[in-house]
This record gives structure tokens, sequence and C-alpha cells, in this order.
């Protein structure tokens, strides 16, 4: 082997090759890299350059190799699994973080080194990633892929710019990633990002007005229990008869619907928390079963998003766990056992999602987007009790803390209240002529 010692590095050629490569200690690692030339003096020039750089990086905290943002990205997934085994991590992280680390950040960054990104590269990302579906990268995909119990799943991609709260929750990883390749040494304290994502004017989440509210209870049960006049069906030939008797399927369906619908309204609860719900749950129900629903003194301890409490539900919200009780004994052929859920489908299983059925009714209703022109969700039923437990008069700090939230989030997001149902209180006695 062809090679000459100098210092603070070693320039070599290996057997049978005319290539210079340089050999150096930096950060206790012995580092070997090709230098590309075979001019000697060039050689030199390059392998200052890189051992200048590595010093540089060892000095200021950072690993003496350039680390590229896939592999750290990768390591960081790994790292993720490792804690949610031991449980130090929430259960959800190693399902919800990989997709958007690998789809959206290694798909931006790639191999970039980590130590020379930067906050208008990060900017620049932000900005990409809010066009990705609609004009950039994914904009031709039509579905987007995932496993689930093992087996691989697909659902429609939809191409519209991410919500506030989505992009938010995206940055919650990002920050993650970038403070743990701080702790391993792969990149300065400078580089970890900090950025906050621009609020909209009006960010309130859309609720009901009473009257709307009462349009999509009428809605909903017309649509369970159909009118004695029948439904008009219209056939493929021409033909057109009308179709009295509901399908038990779907008269399930919504009047399962209709039960989520009326408990969202009168507990406040998350869709999060509902779907999580299961009998034992629900206190004191089993055993007053059989009492006046007056007597009925139930409570819900629920749990979801990282919070969880006790509840204390509107007495007509009972009458409808009844109605799930009894379709549950009904579909199942037994009664719920305490670990079944309270929303459950006809074979006993958890009901995951009330979004389409709810999409639809909205729809149905003509109430699927409020008067700013923002879609409503089944959050809204959260939004609609609270706007009317303030309308009636309830104490708001006791409303935050049945809806496990603060003083502050209501102001910011829920209390949507008409100053008109309000006037009384806003024209006390002495002002009035």
């Amino acid at each position: 082997m062809l090679k000459r010692n100098t210092q603070p590095f070693t320039l070599f050629k290996r057997p049978g090759g005319t290539v210079w490569s340089v050999r150096f200690s930096a950060g206790g690692k012995q580092i070997r890299k090709s230098l590309g030339t075979e001019d000697e003096g060039e050689a030199y020039r390059k392998a200052y350059e890189l051992w200048g750089e590595a010093s540089y990086r060892v000095k200021n905290g950072i690993s003496a190799v350039e680390r590229p943002f896939s592999e750290v990205a990768e390591e960081f997934i790994k790292l993720i699994e490792l804690e949610s085994e031991r449980g130090e991590r929430s259960q959800y992280h190693p399902r919800d973080f990989p997709p958007v680390i690998r789809r959206y950040l290694i798909g931006f960054f790639g191999d970039k080194p980590i130590e020379t990104i930067r906050e208008p590269d990060l900017e620049r990302y932000l900005e990409w990633r809010r066009q990705y579906w609609v004009t950039g990268p994914g904009k031709d995909i039509q579905y987007i892929r995932f496993e689930r119990n093992g087996k691989i799943m697909r659902r429609p991609a939809g191409h519209e710019v991410p919500s506030i709260s989505r992009q938010r929750g995206e940055l919650v990883i990002v920050r993650a990633l970038f403070q743990q390749a701080l702790k391993w040494g792969y990149t300065g304290k400078v580089e970890v990002p900090d950025l906050k994502v621009r609020r909209r004017n009006d960010n309130r989440r859309p609720s009901f007005t009473p009257e709307e509210f009462e349009k999509l209870l009428s809605v909903s049960l017309s649509r369970i229990y159909p009118s004695l006049d029948g439904k008009i069906i219209h056939g493929r030939d021409g033909r057109m008869w009308r179709q009295f008797r509901q399908n038990s399927h779907v008269m399930s369906e919504r009047l399962k619907l209709h039960a989520y619908i009326e408990i969202g309204a009168g507990t406040g609860m998350r869709p999060t928390e509902m779907k999580n719900l299961n009998w034992r749950h629900v206190i004191g129900f089993r055993s007053t079963i059989n009492d006046a629903l007056k007597d009925r003194d139930v409570r819900f301890q629920v749990q979801g998003k990282g919070k969880h409490g006790k509840l204390v539900p509107h007495i007509g919200v009972i009458s409808w766990l009844d109605v799930l009780w009894d379709r549950f004994k009904s579909e199942v052929g037994r009664e719920p056992d305490d670990s079944d859920p309270v929303f459950a489908n006809a074979d006993g299983s958890r009901i995951q999602s009330f979004k389409k059925g709810f999409s639809e009714l909205l729809k149905a209703c003509d109430l699927h987007k409020d008067f700013r022109d923002v879609a409503r969700t089944t959050y809204s039923l959260r939004h609609y009790y609270i706007s009317e437990m303030i309308a009636g008069g309830a104490d708001i700090y006791d409303i935050a803390r049945n809806t496990r939230t603060s003083i502050a989030m209501i102001d910011k997001h829920y209390g949507q209240v008409d100053v008109e149902r309000l006037k009384d209180k806003l024209r006390p006695q002495n002002t009035r002529l």
C-alpha cells in the first residue's frame, strides 16, 4: 500500500489503486474517505478541508461524520418503536409517526445532511407539505395504502390542504425528531425547529343553533322510521313503487347513529372518548336499569386524547343508553359485559367511527357546513353541548371540569352562543326602561 504520513491525517492509496484516500481520527472515531483524485496536491487540499469540517463539528458537539436525514429519521422511528414497547411512549406513536416521517419528511429532505438543515429549509418544507396533495407529489395518488392488524388496506387520498390542527400535529413530530437528533449529537442546538403554523382569522369549530339541532334530530328520526306514505323507488327499467318497510340493517345503523348524536350532545364527550366507551365506564347504569328514570343517577368515566375523568350527563342521555343496551341484546343474543363497547356493531365489535353516517345525515339536513362554509363533524356535538351549557347559565369553570378542557380553550374554540340568547343577561334590570 502506498501511503504518505503527515499531521493531522494520513493520505494513502489502496493496493492497486490510483486514487488518493484520507484517514484521520475525530470525536473518538476513525474516518476513512476517498478523495476522488489522483493528484497529490489536490488530495492534500481536500484532506485538509474534510479534517477541518470534522474538527469543527466535534468542537461544536456535532458528530464528526455527516448523517443523512433519511438515516437519522429511520433511527428515530426505531427508537419510537422501542420506547412504545417499554411503555415509555404512547401506543399510537409507532402507528402514526412513521407514515408522516417517511412520506413527508424523508420525501422532502431525503439524504440531505441533517446538520445543514436550517429554519428556511423548514419553512420551505411546510409550504411543500401544505401543497403535497394539491399540486405536489401526491396530486396523482388516488389511494393511500396502510397496514392494520396485519392486513394491507387502502383508503382514498384527500387532495386538499391539511387542516391547521393536522399541520400542528405533524410539527410535533418534526420537533421531536430534531430534538432527538440533537441528543444524539447529529446536529447543533440552533438547528432544532421552533416554527408556528399561521392561524386563520376565525378558527372556531362549527356548532349548531338550537333550531339546526332540532332539525338534525327530526330528520334523523324520520330516516329511521319512514312515514306511512312510503318512499318512492325508481327502478332502472323505468318502473316506480313505494317502499314502506325499512331495511333492518339500515334501521339499526341509523338508530345507533341517532343515539350517538343524543349522547354526544348530552355529554360533550369527544369522539375518541365515545369510541373508547365500554359499559363498565357507565357508572350506575347496570345497577339501576330497572328503576324509574328520575331515580337513575348515571355517570361516565371517560378516557381519550390523553385525558380522563368523570362526567355528569344530561338525564335524557340515559334513555338512549337503554336503546343501545337493548339493541346489543337483540343483535348479539346476550346482555353486554362490562368490557363490551357501548357503541357496538351487530356482532358486538366496537364501531370505529360514525363519521360517514353523520356526514350523510348532515347533507340530508342541509347542515353539512355552517354559515362560514366550514364543514361540521362529530366534534360539533361537543361544541353544541358546551354552547348550550353557556347559554343556559352554567358556570364556565364547571363546564370546563365536566368536559376535561380549560376555560381558555372554551373561550377560544367552543363558546359559540348567539348574543340574542343572552340579551337578558346583557341587560341587567337596572338598565331597563
